[in-house]
Formats: C-alpha cells, sequence, structure tokens
C-alpha cells in the first residue's frame, strides 16, 4: 500500500514536472525496496534541485533530515562509513542555507543540523576522501571500505585461581545448605541489573517504532511531490530525531544488559553445581574484578 502513492506520482506526473519531485519519488521508491543509500542519494538530489520559494527551506528540510536518516540506515546495514561522509556533507551544506537566514527564523532546522553534525562528525573523523563541498556524489564515495572494528564488549572477566590449600575458616566456606552464598547473591544482583537495561531496551525500541510509525504516517499523508507546511515538516523532524534518539538508546542499555544477563546466569549456574557436587568455593575482590577459589 506504501508503493502505490509513489507509483501514481511518477506514472500521473506531468512532462513539467520539476526535477526535484522526479528525484522525491525515486527516493520514496527506493524507501520502500530497501535500499537506504540509493535512497538517501535520490533524496540528496532533490533536496539539491529545489527550487527558490515561500515554501524552498520546508521542502529541504524534509528532504535533508530524510537523506540522513536513509544513510545512517545504510551505515548501520554495512558498518560502510561512505553513507555518513555523504550525510555530513549534505548536512554542512544544509547548515550553510541556513546562515544566510536571519538568526531567529528555523531554529528547529538549526538545531537538527548541529545535532547530526555532532553525532556523525566523530565517526567519521579522518575516514571521508576530500572533495569540493558542492559535490556530494563524491564525498565518502571511496572504492575501498574503511575497516572499522566492533565495540568492545563490556563483559566482564571472571579469573579461577588453582586449587590451594583452604585458608580461610569453616564459617567463610559456602556450604551446601545456603547460609554464605555470595555466588547466589552475585548472581541475582547481576540478573536482575540486566533484567532492568534490557527491560529499558525494550522500552526505548517500543518508542523509536512508535516514532517510525508517526513519520511513516506523514510520509503517507504527503506523497512525494506536494509541498509540505511548515508546521508538519518540523514534526516530521521532530518525529525523526525521537525515533533515532529512541534507538540510540535502546543499543546503549541493549549491549550492557546482555552481558549482565549471561554474566548472571552464568554465576547461579556455578552456584547450582557446587550445590550438586558439594564442592566448596569462596569469592574474594581481586584486581580484575571477582576472584573465584574452588577447594575439594
Amino acid at each position: 500500500m506504501m508503493l502505490l502513492p509513489v507509483f501514481l506520482a511518477v506514472l500521473l506526473a506531468p512532462a513539467s514536472a520539476e526535477p526535484w519531485q522526479v528525484h522525491a519519488a525515486e527516493c520514496q521508491r527506493r524507501k520502500a525496496a530497501g535500499e537506504h543509500a540509493e535512497a538517501g542519494d535520490a533524496c540528496r538530489q532533490a533536496f539539491e534541485a529545489v527550487p527558490e520559494g515561500p515554501q524552498s527551506f520546508d521542502q529541504r528540510s524534509l528532504l535533508a533530515f530524510s537523506a540522513v536518516r536513509l544513510y545512517k540506515k545504510a551505515h548501520k546495514a554495512s558498518n560502510d562509513v561512505a553513507p555518513l561522509c555523504s550525510a555530513a556533507a549534505l548536512l554542512r551544506t544544509f547548515e550553510a542555507q541556513l546562515a544566510i537566514l536571519p538568526p531567529n527564523e528555523r531554529p528547529g532546522d538549526r538545531a537538527g543540523v548541529a545535532d547530526a553534525l555532532r553525532e556523525i562528525e566523530p565517526r567519521i573523523a579522518g575516514m571521508c576522501t576530500e572533495g569540493s563541498a558542492d559535490d556530494l556524489v563524491a564525498i565518502g564515495r571511496s572504492d575501498g571500505k574503511p575497516r572499522t572494528d566492533p565495540p568492545a564488549s563490556p563483559a566482564q572477566a571472571v579469573v579461577v585461581q588453582p586449587a590451594r590449600p583452604a585458608t580461610t575458616s569453616t564459617t567463610d566456606r559456602l556450604t551446601p545448605s545456603g547460609e554464605h552464598r555470595p555466588l547466589r547473591i552475585a548472581g541475582w544482583t547481576t540478573l536482575g541489573v540486566g533484567l532492568t537495561l534490557g527491560g529499558g531496551a525494550i522500552a526505548m525500541l517500543v518508542k523509536g517504532a512508535t516514532m517510525d510509525m508517526q513519520v511513516d504516517s506523514l510520509n503517507a499523508t504527503y506523497p512525494a511531490g506536494t509541498m509540505i507546511p511548515q508546521a508538519e515538516a518540523q514534526r516530521f523532524h521532530d518525529f525523526t530525531r525521537q525515533g533515532e534518539r529512541a534507538n540510540d538508546l535502546a543499543l546503549g542499555l541493549g549491549v550492557p544488559a546482555l552481558a549482565l544477563f549471561i554474566s548472571g546466569v552464568t554465576l547461579l549456574g556455578i552456584d547450582t553445581h557446587q550445590r550438586r557436587t558439594d564442592r566448596r568455593f569462596a569469592v574474594h575482590p581481586g584486581p580484575a574484578g571477582l576472584r573465584l577459589t574452588m577447594e575439594f
């Protein structure tokens, strides 16, 4: 159903349709096909082709932030820095256009551009090919893909010391009856924190999906090639920023949540195994975290 307005806009467009409308329709078609990088390029071309007029900045705002959003999706899918380079170049161009306006005009667009550049520029520092500020196609489109290292896992290591004669008193040992079980306490605590962070990550994912639905609803209300009022364009921009922030928070909470969940389950599994085999464990603080001493 989402493709129907796009095809109608292309098939029924008059022969004198402006170039930016053709590019905008191509952007929607590519987006519906899941071709995020190509859709971003088409939205960027539509942005560049918007003619001067009373609603020029409304259209440019919508197209610029749509292109940036698509470029970020393309980067997440391929881990290629080229889409982020194109997004940064487009944002700088829009920033230069906004600088010509009086300082009190379009504060939302100015803040959105600044936020997006503050997020993207540290991730592409020194990784984009040099080029003209007006040549947005060439920027970041090198033949080779830069190597990117995955983020380090926040999981903590547990160091297991070799067996040694017991030096602790009987009251410091872990008894099968469970009277003194630091492993069980640490396991449930770690598991509880992990589940809490996981719940927050799920909540952020739901919020991000809701914002995406709002954006798609606005796209359906104003098909490609139609002029959008400034208020609606600002709503589109706000929904987009809220959705991206929610998705980033979901990722930031989800990674440590998974690590803590695995650590908690592991500690509880060790505690259960110890009870079944009637082994003795003792937990001591160490320079690298918990030090696990095993006694037979």
